[in-house]
């Protein structure tokens, strides 16, 4: 039976909504009630979520339980629909807390209520954003934010609300950074979608757990439109040089729009969003260019082209191709794919599932049951979850490919998801299993899709080295020539070459790119000593490798940078620099921390890593130590004002 779900609370029946309520998460559903019951009582019982990672069962209740908590809701509901869905009183502090060591089953650690409470966002109080007076904020400021993706609309938002003047420069003619930018076949997001929103602009109503880019685009369009931003942006613009120039206490900034025609501007502060995902990386193989058929790299995947009945070669198993190649497969007459290391595979069921219409209708008509279920992803499943299997163990003698007992934990149950999946082809699962620590390369979510795509009659899975590629495909060492009309690289971006191509230029003349000589390094990800009014976002060491969204590192960082506006203009500073011993300091913390996570083993290279080995791109510790340094800058880490 087909039933309407564009309905409110007031006007759903009662086999309506005992229908939803079947749909609903558990936890969030429990913690829901609070509100509605203005009491703790039902928290109190049998029905009590217990998350283990790996686990199965994701709350750790049984149907029984699962049945009891729906049965309690339902009844809570039906007395608010019957009132009329009056407004709730607010809840106190105790019960709020209360209810937060509930959802997981988990306190929440004293130290860390602060955080949580932020992340909770209750009551959409957004204390992330930092409150600058506007009689502080010096006549003719002007910041330029280069990059129009997640970070720089985030940054965008922040400065409009403190009403400091801005503009957004971006080398797409459109807004959405990675998202604009990679449109291949099967391209999604890999944080759970409602995580991946900005804690001011909730959006609960994805039609999907892990969303694709289409939807993605669309809501930080919305997101623009919504804070009025399109107009402080100039897209279809590249930086091509920023110099600061130390007599004026300026950036003088060269652009060049899409038609070459240069311009000037000055600025007193940038902010670079470029991100770390947004460069190509081409293979180094012989003969790349002597290759007949149709190339491109999936970044810049070319639609106008019919893969049916075509010969595909796809080259790299990385996240990109574990997403695009099971998308494209039924198109190719025969397609092979080149892997020359094998990603970790993380079981993630809901990875390919529809949020259901009974799902939506309880994010939009529960009250706060969206705001709970965010804190559960965040608290249970996001905020470090996993961390603690990828850090080592000082001496670890255990089971090769691993870096610590958990590790070896994790590896060990990962390696049984694969041995189940591909059945009894023994070369196949050889094949499928790293012979690197889990963690050591970027991990990709797996739901199944892939390697049942790699089982196909069609589909070849070659691990032979590649020696070549010539006009006809892609021959290997051993001299086997694999023919193709297609060759899709999927070998992932440049990553470490943060800030390329743009030549940043500080002061007394130092270039940022002679300084960092390929190893970029900032203080926590942010400042740069020698680059005053100089800030990045999504920069050094700031990538999470598991956990929460990039949002939350972003946002973090974003409160810290409006953190250093504050204090600047409060101070009557005219810039504000990092000193370079704070700069040097954190960075070997950082290397010293690196070196013990499964991403710093010196038997791995990935992207992760610089030219010369160092972990230029992750950021080594918790969450919560990431919310704890980024809260506000320390007026000592810079140096004395002028």
């Amino acid at each position: 039976m087909t039933m309407d779900w564009n309905i409110s609370l007031l006007d759903v029946a009662d086999s309506q909504l005992q229908h939803a309520l079947a749909e609903a998460h558990v936890p969030a559903l429990m913690a829901a009630l609070t509100h509605l019951t203005a009491s703790g009582e039902h928290l109190r019982g049998d029905i009590r979520p217990h998350v283990v990672q790996l686990a199965e069962e994701e709350d750790g209740l049984n149907e029984t339980l699962r049945k009891a908590a729906r049965t309690l809701a339902f009844d809570a509901l039906r007395v608010y629909r019957d009132d009329g869905c009056p407004a709730l009183a607010l809840i106190d502090n105790e019960l709020v807390e209360e209810t937060m060591h509930y959802v997981t089953g988990e306190p929440v650690p004293a130290g860390q209520m602060e955080l949580m409470r932020e992340e909770l966002n209750l009551y959409g109080e957004d204390r992330r954003r930092v409150p600058i007076t506007a009689e502080s904020i010096p006549e003719g400021y002007r910041v330029l934010v280069i990059g129009a993706g997640m970070s720089g609309i985030l940054a965008a938002v922040r400065l409009k609300e403190a009403g400091i003047p801005f503009l957004v420069v971006d080398k797409n003619p459109q807004i959405g950074g990675t998202w604009y930018e990679n449109t291949y076949p099967g391209c999604q997001v890999d944080s759970a979608n409602h995580l991946y929103n900005y804690i001011f602009a909730p959006e609960n109503q994805w039609t999907v757990h892990y969303s694709q880019q289409t939807e993605l685009l669309d809501y930080f369009a919305r997101v623009v439109r919504d804070h009025d931003l399109r107009s402080d942006m100039e897209l279809g613009t590249t930086v091509e040089q920023a110099q600061y120039d130390e007599d004026s206490d300026h950036w003088t900034v060269t652009f060049s729009d899409i038609r070459g025609q240069r311009s000037h501007d000055h600025f007193n502060t940038l902010i670079a969003a470029c991100g770390q995902l947004n460069s190509p990386s081409m293979p180094d193989i012989p003969g790349r260019d002597d290759f007949a058929g149709i190339a491109f790299h999936s970044a810049r995947w070319q639609h106008k082209h019919d893969l049916c009945g075509k010969r595909v070669a796809v080259i790299g198993t990385g996240c990109s191709a574990v997403q695009f190649v099971p998308a494209i497969a039924d198109q190719p007459a025969k397609m092979h794919v080149f892997q020359r290391s094998a990603p970790w595979l993380l079981p993630t069921e809901k990875y390919h599932w529809s949020v259901s219409e009974e799902e939506r209708w309880c994010f939009r008509n529960i009250p706060f049951y969206a705001r709970w279920y965010r804190f559960y992803l965040f608290r249970a499943r996001a905020c470090d979850g996993l961390l603690p299997f990828l850090l080592g163990d000082a001496g670890w003698q255990g089971l090769a490919g691993t870096v610590g007992a958990a590790n070896a934990n994790l590896r060990e149950a990962i390696e049984a998801s694969i041995r189940e999946q591909v059945g009894d082809d023994e070369a196949l699962v050889n094949a499928l299993i790293p012979d690197y620590p889990p963690g050591g390369k970027r991990p990709v979510l797996d739901d199944g899709q892939w390697i049942n795509t790699l089982k196909r009659d069609h589909v070849e899975l070659v691990t032979e080295a590649i020696d070549r590629i010539e006009e006809q495909g892609v021959r290997t060492v051993d001299g086997n020539l694999f023919k193709a009309d297609v060759l899709i690289y999927g070998t992932g971006f440049k990553a470490d070459q943060f800030l390329s191509p743009m030549r940043i230029v500080g002061r007394d003349g130092r270039d940022l790119h002679e300084l960092w000589q390929g190893n970029p390094r900032a203080f926590m990800g942010m400042t740069i000593p020698g680059f005053p009014n100089f800030y990045c976002l999504y920069g050094p060491n700031t990538n999470i490798v598991v956990g929460s969204s990039i949002i939350f590192g972003s946002e973090c960082e974003m409160r810290y940078i409006m953190g250093c506006f504050k204090m600047q203009f409060e101070q009557h500073r005219v810039t504000l620099e990092v000193r370079e011993d704070r700069w040097r300091d954190y960075n070997d913390v950082i290397d010293r921390r690196s070196r013990q996570c499964a991403w710093g083993s010196p038997k791995v290279d990935s992207w992760y890593k610089n030219d010369e080995g160092r972990v230029s791109q992750n950021w080594p510790g918790t969450h919560f130590e990431w919310w704890q340094q980024t809260c506000a800058p320390d007026p000592s880490d810079f140096v004395e004002p002028r």
